[in-house]
Order: structure tokens, then sequence, then C-alpha cells
């Protein structure tokens, strides 16, 4: 788990390496931004920002595409409460509830548990 800004955190999941020097960029982008705009950057364009920078790895040949998946929380005063799964090949997908990494297929066995059998999950909007 890492803090990118004071509003933004970010969970990890695959090379250790790869996570490092994109945490860096991110958070270099994050304070100039808030040196540019006197403002707090909102969550969605900071992780567009990262996956347009991974996604330009797996245009050309010659550079190894980054190996990490990231899980970004954050609040800014446009959206509150956000999620983003950001993928390795530059995607990346807002959510209510996700689970990445190792075991992610039991967490999300898991939230299909409660939402069919139990009707307790409910989805943000």
């Amino acid at each position: 788990m890492y803090k990118c800004d004071d509003h933004v955190a970010v969970a990890v999941a695959g090379l250790a390496s790869d996570a490092n020097i994109l945490i860096q960029y991110i958070r270099t982008y994050s304070q100039q931004h808030r040196f540019t705009y006197q403002e707090p950057i909102p969550v969605e364009q900071l992780v567009i920002r990262l996956c347009d920078l991974t996604q330009s790895y797996t245009m050309y040949g010659g550079q190894r595409p980054f190996g990490v998946s990231f899980l970004f929380g954050g609040w800014d005063t446009s959206y509150g409460f956000q999620l983003y799964h950001s993928m390795p090949n530059g995607n990346y997908v807002g959510w209510s509830a996700i689970a990445i990494g190792n075991n992610n297929e039991m967490a999300q066995d898991c939230k299909s548990f409660l939402l069919i059998f139990i009707g307790f999950y409910v989805p943000c909007k």
C-alpha cells in the first residue's frame, strides 16, 4: 500500500520494481499538479496519466511493458470516493468493490455470495 497524495492511496499487485518506478512517477505528477493549480489532482486524472504511460510501453518494440496492476482509492470534491483498477496494458475500470492480486478469485466469490444468497452487498453509486 502506497500513499500517492493526501487524498489517494494505491495497492499494488505484480512486480515490485515496476511498481516503485510508477509510484514515483505518479507522486511527482501529483505534486506538479498541486504546485501548478494549487489544488489536489482529481483521482481519475491521475489514473488516466498513469495508464497513458503504461500503455505507451506496450506500443513499441525494445521496451518491456510494466508488469504491475494498481488499485487506486481516493476522494475528490467532484465525485467523492472513487475506486479504480489500472491494468498493465493501460486500461482502467472504476469499481464499487474489487480485489486484485493472488487470491482475487476468492474475494470475488465472496462478493457474489453476498449479492446472490444474502442480498447484503449493495454497490456504491
